[in-house]
């Protein structure tokens, strides 16, 4: 059965109530599923969503999620993507020898947990920053091991954000995965425009998020950049969730001559 308006007015209302929530503590122990992985599983796109599966998704929002991942949801890392969406984005980023990394909207700090993890396996990061304008005490608890890893709590669409970006030194990814209006993803990409050479954002199918999928098609018509999507979904739900990732050709040219 395909998605409901009761559902999306569901949808909407867990949505509007987040704000007010405070992060659940994750798992960090199963990132050693990512660590004691071999480098050819984690570049297959299929067990790599196994994987990602068996690192613990979100269980916010639950209508996303197909009923046989349920019993996966709520626990571990609490991702909040598609593991079949995640798993080829993260294949994609692989080959790209990304040093540093942002992710703008972190929620429980499970997804940008499981990006770092996963992009350390195949090149060392200098460098990931996690931004949300919610305090998201488990990346303190992460940083105790990954010392490369900072934690700005404030708001993108402050003078404090901007003047954070102009002090780095260099950017390679961005994930833009805050709140999911179209004047803000805007905003959001404009401020990181120039500054990284791949921009990625969250929700570009995702029925309940019109405004970032109009953000997205004027990323794609964007000079300069190669656009890549993944938005499979899963039967009879949706369409949910989905990652659009532009990559600037210089990038893609500098990656093919090694």
């Amino acid at each position: 059965m395909g998605y409901t308006e009761s559902a999306w007015r569901r949808q909407q209302r867990s949505w509007a109530a987040l704000s007010a929530l405070h992060p659940a503590s994750i798992d960090l122990g199963r990132t050693a599923l990512i660590r004691g992985a071999d480098v050819e599983s984690l570049s297959d796109p299929h067990r790599l969503a196994s994987l990602i599966v068996q690192l613990g998704l979100n269980d916010e929002a639950l209508d996303e999620f197909p009923a046989e991942l349920h019993a996966h949801c709520g626990q571990g890392l609490r991702i909040w993507q598609y593991p079949l969406q995640f798993a080829r984005y993260l294949a994609r980023l692989s080959t790209l020898r990304i040093r540093s990394y942002l992710e703008i909207g972190i929620r429980h700090g499970g997804s940008l947990v499981a990006t770092v993890e996963y992009l350390s396996r195949f090149h060392p990061l200098d460098f990931a920053i996690g931004v949300d304008v919610i305090d998201c005490p488990s990346i303190a608890a992460y940083r105790d091991d990954r010392p490369e890893i900072a934690f700005w709590c404030t708001s993108t669409q402050s003078g404090d954000f901007a003047a954070r970006l102009d002090r780095l030194e260099g950017l390679d990814l961005v994930l833009i995965d805050s709140h999911h209006v179209e004047h803000q993803c805007r905003r959001e990409l404009e401020l990181l425009l120039g500054r990284a050479s791949l921009i990625a954002f969250h929700d570009v199918a995702n029925i309940g998020c019109p405004g970032v999928r109009t953000v997205w098609e004027e990323v794609r018509r964007l000079p300069g950049y190669e656009c890549f999507e993944y938005v499979d979904q899963y039967p009879g739900l949706g369409p949910f969730m989905g990652i659009g990732l532009a990559v600037t050709r210089e990038r893609l040219r500098q990656v093919d001559a090694g």
